[in-house]
């Protein structure tokens, strides 16, 4: 019985062999048909289908071997110690490991595959060490890859009522800047890699259209008046974090109170509710917008005290959405955000304090926690009319922060427990609007409950406000101090 798969790897080779025996014999006119590649003394002419070339005399004239597997479709290319695997039909270039998305796809042919000239040489020579070179009579192969190395790039965008946040999050440092272009546009350089999206990357955004790369840079295509209005680069993991939302053209003003930085990343602290949002409400007229305010107060002096930058999310009477809030801290490079809030149950007999991080899959650790989400997020919902929690799909980007976040609020609800000698409700999980989209370690802080008389009693009292602010600032100093 003959072995489809070996006669095909014999053809393969044949024609290799073929095109490396005539090297010598090459003709002083190329035909229109072939097209001359020379590397290293040697030269081969090899075939030109329409705009593709045959691929296989290319990789061997550089001594690469190439073999194809009939059950997987693919090529597999080894060249040294690099290992390269692309499929026939299929733009996705496998490069030591890492799925790369390509320009285009290399085809099946006479000669095994062909591919266009761009696919040769960037996703084929360029990840091997080498370039194309134009000479006369067709290309010279050389040592130094055209393109950077590549750099895999994951995006992420979450839309708020005003601004959409997108994240490029990489898979190694590398220097990138993002500019508008002069047709609105918007392209984020890459000074020293080869940017490549992520083939997985599915963006769910209003504003942000769509992502391509060229090799070299990307390319963002937003709405309608939709631009670029501030970014900056993290890391730990790298990433690009881009601001965006409506321009106006000149001389129309930019929006009032466009919050800035200047110095160290503060810890953002976010004093729940506001405006004529006044949160739970104790029987003695305590209620939780004023409470929140008021310990947020005593934190940040108390950070302030101990040689942190801070900052708060709203000021007395301030009203501002949940979705802003992740936003201001985003765009002040925040190291971390704490949002404070106080607790109610139907139960008058419950107390404690509790410390929540997100939740990305919509799922609470209990029912109570679920039944806490629902409240605050229904409380502090945004204007734009669309459902706060789907902002929770862009869970690519806020994942890379989810561990930080588990030890900040373990950190956080361990000193509340031990200063406080408080009754200890644990860290917990739960999908809050007001958590979302933060690009840093981010909690929930429920310090008590409105709702039981003698714990009210106590919030309203500023000995018992100051100790709570200690006991968070020293958890939050914990977590920093950590390797």
């Amino acid at each position: 019985m003959i072995d489809p798969a070996g006669t095909h790897m014999r053809k393969v080779l044949i024609a290799s062999i073929i095109f490396l025996l005539g090297a010598s014999l090459l003709p002083a006119q190329v035909d229109l048909h072939t097209v001359e590649f020379q590397y290293a003394g040697r030269g081969v002419l090899v075939p030109k289908l329409g705009t593709r070339i045959e691929v296989i005399p290319i990789l061997a004239l550089i001594g690469a071997g190439a073999e194809y597997s009939r059950a997987a479709g693919t090529y597999v290319v080894a060249y040294g110690e690099k290992r390269l695997q692309f499929t026939p039909g299929h733009k996705l270039v496998m490069v030591d490991g890492k799925l790369l998305d390509t320009m285009d796809a290399p085809v099946p042919s006479p000669g095994g595959v062909a591919a266009s000239l761009d696919f040769i040489d960037r996703s084929l020579l360029g990840p091997l060490g080498f370039r194309l070179d134009p000479i006369p009579q067709g290309y010279r192969i050389v040592p130094g890859a055209r393109f950077a190395e590549p750099v895999t790039v994951r995006a992420a965008a979450a839309d708020f009522a005003a601004t959409t946040t997108l994240v490029l999050t990489l898979d190694r440092a590398v220097i990138a800047e993002a500019e508008s272009t002069e047709d609105g546009g918007i392209v984020v350089h890459f000074d020293d890699a080869s940017p490549r999206l992520d083939p997985g990357t599915l963006l769910r955004s209003r504003r942000v259209r769509s992502l391509t790369s060229n090799g070299r840079e990307i390319l963002i295509e937003t709405g309608a008046d939709i631009g670029l209005l501030n970014w900056h680069n993290l890391d730990d993991p790298p990433r690009v974090i881009l601001e965006l939302g409506r321009v106006y053209p000149t001389p129309t003003p930019a929006p009032a109170r466009v919050v800035e930085r200047s110095g160290p990343p503060p810890i953002v602290i976010d004093p729940g509710h506001g405006g004529k949002d006044t949160g739970a409400v104790a029987r003695t007229g305590l209620n939780e917008r004023d409470l929140t305010m008021s310990v947020a107060r005593y934190l940040s002096a108390e950070l302030r005290a101990r040689g942190h930058a801070v900052r708060l999310t709203r000021e007395d009477g301030e009203g501002r959405a949940l979705t802003d809030r992740t936003a201001i801290a985003n765009r002040l490079e925040a190291k971390i955000f704490v949002s404070l809030h106080a607790n109610s149950s139907t139960f008058s007999s419950v107390k404690g304090a509790e410390t929540y991080y997100m939740s990305l899959d919509d799922q609470a650790t209990d029912e109570a926690a679920a039944a806490t989400a629902k409240l605050e997020n229904e409380a502090g919902a945004s204007s734009d009319g669309r459902s706060d929690l789907d902002l929770i799909l862009w869970d690519l980007a806020q994942a890379s922060a989810l561990n930080e976040s588990a030890g900040l609020a373990v950190a956080v609800q361990t000193r509340l427990n031990a200063l406080l000698d408080l009754r200890d409700r644990g860290v917990k999980q739960a999908p809050f609007v007001v958590l979302t989209g933060a690009t840093m370690p981010a909690i929930l802080v429920e310090v008590g409950f409105l709702s039981n008389p003698t714990e009210a009693s106590r919030l309203g009292s500023a000995e018992h406000q100051q100790a709570l602010a200690r006991a968070i600032a020293t958890g939050i100093e914990a977590f920093l101090s950590e390797p």
